[in-house]
């Protein structure tokens, strides 16, 4: 893969690393969900522990060391990021398993997200991307590794985030209050226009989905998906954004921004490979004879 665009890709896979570490180390995760389940964690809790679930949801000392294991899986984040930062093809068997391991906890704050939100199935595949991503950092540097699957792949993870957002917006699932806010305080509108506006924008989220797979027009649906990714990403800080608490805003919003960076800087990283791929097709046809063109290149892992 050409350096530039793995310097995407990577930039992508640290935004998803270091916007949780931030949330693990500042705000709330929804470990709760679990940690704080009665029916299930009650019986764990007294068979291997012996320990009663009201000394356990009372204990101070356990709350001190849940909020403790938190912060260490922030710090965990943290440390990835700087993995994929220097990961190459000469660190690769020492670096994959970490990074594999901050790929599989996408998963579980996923479904720990789902199960918060009542096992909103379309809540789950928001977070495609960021599931995603760190696997196909991985495979990038794999031996197996081929092009025409990395795109496929980026492209259905795309396809998933966008049509999952759009059931919110259509009101499949019952629309956020957040959305409404968020659109309510950009657009200096009310309520009744902001969810038309979401109704719109959630059928264009849905149609992102099969027009990624039109390859005459997946270009122009890929940078329409780009920015619409950056308004929905940097709209968390815009909708609360005050001159007079500045820090208190960036502090409390600005994670949710680099979170979900990689909304739109995978698809404009597809667009610059499938545009670099188009150049190198029409350069072939005026030098059929010149083999050594870009998409093999990629077949080669990156140093």
């Amino acid at each position: 893969m050409k350096s530039q665009h793995l310097f995407l890709l990577k930039l992508s896979v640290i935004t998803v690393f270091l916007g949780r570490a931030y949330q693990h180390l500042f705000w709330d995760v929804p470990y709760r969900t679990f940690i704080w389940n009665e029916k299930h964690l009650a019986p764990i809790l007294k068979s291997f522990f012996g320990l009663e679930w009201k000394d356990y949801a009372n204990s101070l000392a356990v709350d001190a060391k849940i909020q403790f294991g938190i912060k260490l899986i922030g710090l965990f984040f943290v440390a990835l990021a700087v993995l994929v930062y220097f990961l190459n093809s000469r660190n690769f068997n020492y670096f994959k398993i970490p990074i594999a391991i901050g790929g599989f906890w996408q998963i579980l704050l996923a479904l720990l997200f789902t199960k918060e939100s009542f096992f909103q199935i379309g809540q789950f595949f928001e977070y495609t991307l960021q599931i995603a991503l760190p696997f196909l950092l991985l495979y990038v540097f794999s031996t197996n590794f081929r092009l025409s699957r990395f795109i496929l792949v980026v492209k259905l993870a795309i396809g998933f985030t966008f049509f999952a957002h759009g059931l919110y917006a259509l009101g499949f699932y019952p629309v956020p209050g957040n959305f409404i806010d968020m659109t309510i305080s950009v657009l200096h509108t009310n309520e009744s226009n902001a969810r038309l506006f979401l109704l719109f924008v959630g059928i264009l989220d849905i149609l992102i989905f099969p027009l990624l797979f039109v390859k005459s027009i997946s270009k122009y649906v890929l940078i329409y998906a780009a920015f619409w990714g950056f308004l929905t990403a940097i709209a968390r800080i815009i909708a609360h954004f005050d001159s007079n608490f500045i820090s208190q805003i960036m502090h409390q919003y600005s994670f949710e921004f680099v979170v979900r960076a990689s909304n739109f800087i995978i698809p404009l990283l597809t667009f610059f490979i499938l545009h670099k791929l188009l150049l190198e097709q029409k350069q072939q046809q005026y030098c059929p004879k010149d083999n050594n063109n870009w998409s093999n290149q990629t077949n080669k892992n990156s140093a």
